[in-house]
């Protein structure tokens, strides 16, 4: 038996288990929440999330994935398109 989870903004995730901070009743999905987010803060590269379960080869620093370079249409990874796949 699969169960299904069906997430209610702003929470979402393969169990419901995050939950966005930055949310108005104006957005109507996770990447709406994403791009106003960042309309309205300034991107600061110095502080992001790295992804290191991916196997990507970046080459010099920074050598792991920041948030905004996963399903960009974009490929980072220089040994393959493991930031592209499955989008």
């Amino acid at each position: 038996t699969q169960v299904f989870y069906n997430c209610t903004l702003p929470r979402f995730g393969s169990m419901c288990q995050y939950e966005m901070t930055y949310y108005h009743r104006n957005h109507s999905s996770l990447v709406e929440i994403i791009h106003d987010y960042y309309r309205t803060y300034e991107y600061n590269s110095t502080k992001f999330t790295c992804y290191t379960h991916l196997p990507c080869n970046r080459g010099p620093f920074p050598a792991c994935l920041d948030c905004s370079e996963i399903f960009n249409g974009q490929d980072d990874c220089l040994n393959d398109e493991f930031d592209e796949e499955h989008c």
